[in-house]
Order: C-alpha cells, then sequence, then structure tokens
C-alpha cells in the first residue's frame, strides 16, 4: 500500500480554490492506490456533497470511512453533513452528536449540531451550542452568524444585531456570513438592510440559495401586509412550543364565540397557507423579484394563479347567474385544490411526505374532476362532499403535522 500523504496538500488546495471535480479526481487516484484511506474517502464525501445526485455516494464514502475508522471523528462530521443535506435531520443529528464524543472541542461541529437544532425550531438549544463553539473558537465567523439567528429567533433583536455585527467583523468577504446578517436584519424587521446583505452575498457567490431565498423574502417585506403578518409569524415562533399551541387554540375558540373576529381569524389561516405563492406571484411584477424567484417558485405560482383563477372565475360567473351546470362545484374544488398544491410544495424538503402529499394531491384532483363532470351532467352525486372532507383530512394529515 501507498502510505504517502504527499496528495493531501493537493486535495485540500483544490478543495480551498472550490475545484471541487478535480480534488474528486485526485481523491479517487489515491483511492486505486489504497482503498483503505479513511481520510481520502471523507474528503471524496465532502467533494460530492454539492451534487444532489451524488449524494447517495457520498454517503457511502462517509460511512466506508468511519467502517475504517470507527474513532476517525471527521468521518461522522463528514457523514452528518451528508445526512442534512439529505434532509435526514436525525440521522445528521446522531452523527454530529457522535462527531462530538469523539472530540468535543472542535467549533465546526458545534457549527452543525447548532444548525440542526435551529432548524428544528430548538432556538436556545441552537444558542448554547454556538456559545459553547465559540469558547474553543472566538473568531469562528460562522457560529457568531448561528448565535445571530438563535437570539433573532427568540425575539432578542439587539443582541442579535449585535452578534450578526461580529460575524461581519470576521468574514464579511463570506456569501454565507452576509446571508446570514441578512436574515438576522430580515427577522429583525429592517428589509431594507436585510437587501443590502442579500445582494451583496449573491455578489460573492451568484449560487447561493441560501442567500436568493433570503433576497426574495426580503422583497416580499416591502408589502405591508406580508410584512406584517411577518413579524407577527417571528413574535410566534420566539414563543414556547407549549405557547404557541395555546396561542393558536385560544385563537380559534375566540373566534367561535365572538363573530365578529372569525373574519380576522379566516384572514389569518389563508395567510398561513398562501402566503408564499400568493407573494411570489406580486413578485413577478417587480423587475427584480422575477430575477430572484426560482424557476421552480415560478413554476408554483403559475400553478397556483390558474387555481385561483379558475376558482374565483367560475364563483363569480354563478353569481351573476350565468346559465352553466357545475360552476359552484368547479369553483369550490379549484379553490380547494390550492390546500394540495400549496401543502406539497411545502413537503419539498421531506422527500417521502413530499411524495405522500403528491399522490395524495391526484387522488383529490381525480375525485375533483369526476364530481364537476357528473354536475355539469346533471347526475347527482356525493362526490363534492367526499372532495371537501378529503381536502379537509390532508390539511389535517400532512399540514398540521
Amino acid at each position: 500500500m501507498n502510505y504517502s500523504t504527499d496528495w493531501l496538500p493537493r486535495v485540500q488546495l483544490l478543495m480551498q480554490q472550490n475545484r471541487l471535480p478535480q480534488a474528486a479526481d485526485e481523491l479517487r487516484r489515491q483511492l486505486s492506490l489504497d482503498p483503505h484511506e479513511p481520510v481520502a474517502h471523507s474528503l471524496l464525501a465532502l467533494c460530492l456533497l454539492d451534487d444532489a445526485q451524488r449524494l447517495p455516494q457520498a454517503q457511502e464514502e462517509a460511512e466506508l470511512a468511519i467502517h475504517l475508522a470507527p474513532e476517525y471523528d471527521f468521518a461522522f462530521y463528514v457523514l452528518a453533513l451528508v445526512q442534512h443535506r439529505r434532509h435526514r435531520p436525525q440521522e445528521a443529528l446522531a452523527a454530529i452528536n457522535q462527531a462530538l464524543a469523539l472530540d468535543p472541542a472542535d467549533a465546526s461541529y458545534y457549527h452543525l449540531l447548532g444548525q440542526l437544532r435551529l432548524e428544528s425550531g430548538q432556538w436556545q438549544a441552537a444558542l448554547q451550542a454556538a456559545r459553547t463553539g465559540l469558547s474553543f473558537d472566538s473568531e469562528h465567523a460562522d457560529l457568531h452568524g448561528l448565535e445571530a439567528r438563535a437570539l433573532a429567533r427568540q425575539g432578542r433583536g439587539q443582541e442579535a444585531s449585535e452578534a450578526a455585527r461580529v460575524a461581519l467583523g470576521h468574514g464579511a468577504e463570506s456569501s454565507s456570513i452576509q446571508a446570514q446578517a441578512g436574515w438576522v436584519a430580515l427577522e429583525t424587521y429592517r428589509s431594507k438592510e436585510a437587501l443590502d446583505h442579500f445582494r451583496e452575498a449573491l455578489r460573492l457567490d451568484p449560487t447561493s440559495d441560501f442567500a436568493r431565498s433570503g433576497l426574495v423574502e426580503a422583497l416580499k417585506a416591502r408589502y405591508w401586509v406580508y410584512r406584517t403578518f411577518m413579524r407577527f409569524i417571528y413574535w410566534v415562533n420566539s414563543l414556547s412550543a407549549g405557547l404557541r399551541r395555546g396561542l393558536l387554540l385560544g385563537a380559534y375558540v375566540v373566534a367561535r364565540f365572538v363573530p365578529w373576529l372569525l373574519p380576522f381569524y379566516l384572514v389569518f389561516a389563508y395567510l398561513s397557507w398562501f402566503k408564499d405563492p400568493l407573494f411570489d406571484s406580486l413578485l413577478r411584477l417587480n423587475r427584480y423579484g422575477r430575477y430572484a424567484l426560482s424557476p421552480a417558485q415560478t413554476l408554483h405560482s403559475t400553478h397556483f394563479l390558474a387555481l385561483l383563477g379558475l376558482g374565483l372565475a367560475a364563483g363569480l360567473a354563478r353569481l351573476l347567474g350565468a346559465p352553466v351546470p357545475g360552476l359552484s362545484t368547479l369553483a369550490l374544488v379549484a379553490l380547494g385544490l390550492l390546500f394540495p398544491l400549496v401543502g406539497t410544495e411545502r413537503l419539498a424538503s421531506q422527500p417521502k411526505q413530499h411524495s405522500y402529499s403528491r399522490w395524495a394531491g391526484w387522488a383529490l384532483a381525480a375525485v375533483g374532476a369526476l364530481a364537476v363532470a357528473l354536475a355539469v351532467l346533471g347526475i347527482p352525486t356525493q362526490l363534492l362532499m367526499v372532495f371537501i372532507y378529503g381536502t379537509v383530512a390532508y390539511t389535517w394529515v400532512f399540514a398540521l403535522r
């Protein structure tokens, strides 16, 4: 076997230069000489992270590195990164905890742990992870950015802004740090400042989806309805899980017993569901917004507008007394299908649930289409009620879980 490490500096240089395909080729050459090198397998997994089609291969490489060196903490860290990219938070959490068990003093490990906690809504745990990591590396810019995000989610705006400034002081030339600062500004109600950070992040890395999605949110925040609604959402997210559930349940109960509040509750409920496609559609009228939206967001907006327009047009025609059978059924089906359409898009980061939601949506569409056809033909049927109950069941199974 060839135990020389001459290859390692070359690979590290290529990776620093973001020449990942060349680094991967170099690693494969090394592994052809020594297939039992855990460092090479781990680095190859890292090189494959940015290619969604190769994430299964990246996972195989990381797991092979762990098999070859069960005490190699970096291999567990790489496996956690891969699982994170594959939207498997529990598996990623198990891997990063194992990495920390082997090396409890690596700041980057705490950064990934904090990210996972932040994404699962555990704001205090994310903050604790960030500050523990900073105790080992006080100049870790990503950890300062994570600290700022966790503070912002807890409603501690002044502290969050200060942490974001510290992060920028250590990594102003990093696209991810600029994007983190943008999200902090957005979540502390400074949308103009957020726009500047997201634009700078995209200048530094035009391919950053994290920065692009932030830019879209900042552009939508220019609409006062969206901005006001999101302020409420950020405030709700700063509460504990128990308080959030109590608030939403209490709002429903109050709306039931105070009839004049019911329209406000319904507006809140519908905005909760449809704010993203609705305001994405409005952004298509903005000269900057239409370029900020991804192709997937634009396509989703088109589908949303088509169903919404069809439902409203059919409903209006029915109200105006158009002599066309089935208009009421068509309006209800078109508007009802907005729920699985938007719900499926929300689950895009959860492949299994996304697939189930898509099939449920197609099933509802088939029932709805048949109900419309029978209504047009004047054939009595209970399919419309089946569709309505199915739509309600969908919201409980997929959206409120």
